[in-house]
């Protein structure tokens, strides 16, 4: 099997399914796969690596979703952003028939592949919608805002528009901490992706809060452990709606009142 290796981002992602589309639809002979460079190959696999090329897979894109439909296209994107094993193979082979049958493909879930786009697609818009409320903006000393996640799933190119749109005038960024990526937004309707992205510190280490930020996260905890019924408390109910893992960057959760 030729197994073609992309680099972990959607461009490269892209780029591969690119040439698993020429080998596919082309002359060539044998199986072919596409797989992240980190996942490796396996014995008696040949490994391709394919170069990202930001233009090329803007062409792939451009295409396909012209072809299929860009909700059917992005189908696609959703499946390879999430954290499901083997998604983005999955998705590079349903590109292929996609494009040669249409979006009706991906209703086949009879076929291994569109059931495993199916499954991940839905992982990955299923926490991007959690994140919309879990994001939360500290102001800066410089007067920027920032929030910081740590999605299971990539869904930082989910959720930027959204904030884009609520928060069109101000300067923001919400950095996934665990990719090592951020989003960051000027006045106006634009935001770009930033990859190896590092917040400054302050001096003495640290989030560089603003003093009115600093303020307002202790009267916000201080709100919460004040309102707080301890009667009322149910740790189970309240881990099935915020699971503890994400808790560590909202600061109401700072409040000893209400960990469980």
């Amino acid at each position: 099997m030729t197994v073609f290796l992309h680099d972990g981002t959607v461009p490269g992602f892209l780029c591969a399914t690119a040439e698993l589309l020429n080998a596919r639809l082309g002359e060539a002979f044998g199986s072919f796969a596409v797989r992240s460079a980190a996942a490796g190959t396996e014995l008696f696999e040949e490994a391709v690596p394919v170069p990202r090329d930001d233009e090329r897979a803007r062409r792939l894109w451009t295409r396909l979703s012209g072809r299929v439909g860009a909700v059917a296209a992005g189908t696609l994107i959703e499946a390879f952003l999430s954290d499901v094993p083997g998604a983005d193979g999955a998705a590079a082979a349903m590109a292929v028939r996609l494009w040669t049958e249409g979006a009706r493909a991906l209703d086949d879930l009879s076929e291994p592949n569109a059931a495993d786009v199916e499954r991940a697609s839905k992982r990955t818009t299923g926490e991007a919608h959690r994140f919309i409320g879990f994001v939360r903006f500290a102001e800066l000393s410089d007067g920027s805002w920032y929030a910081r996640i740590a999605p299971d799933c990539d869904v930082l190119p989910l959720i930027a528009d959204h904030f884009a749109e609520r928060f069109p005038a101000m300067r923001w960024a919400i950095h996934d901490e665990r990719r090592g990526t951020a989003v960051l937004h000027e006045e106006g309707p634009r935001w770009i992706a930033v990859e190896d992205f590092t917040l400054a510190q302050a001096p003495g280490g640290g989030t560089p809060f603003s003093e009115n930020e600093l303020g307002l996260r202790a009267a916000w905890k201080r709100y919460f452990e004040s309102t707080a019924i301890g009667s009322r408390l149910n740790p189970r109910l309240q881990t099935s709606f915020l699971p503890k893992k994400h808790r560590r960057n909202l600061p109401e959760m700072e409040s000893p009142s209400i960990k469980s």
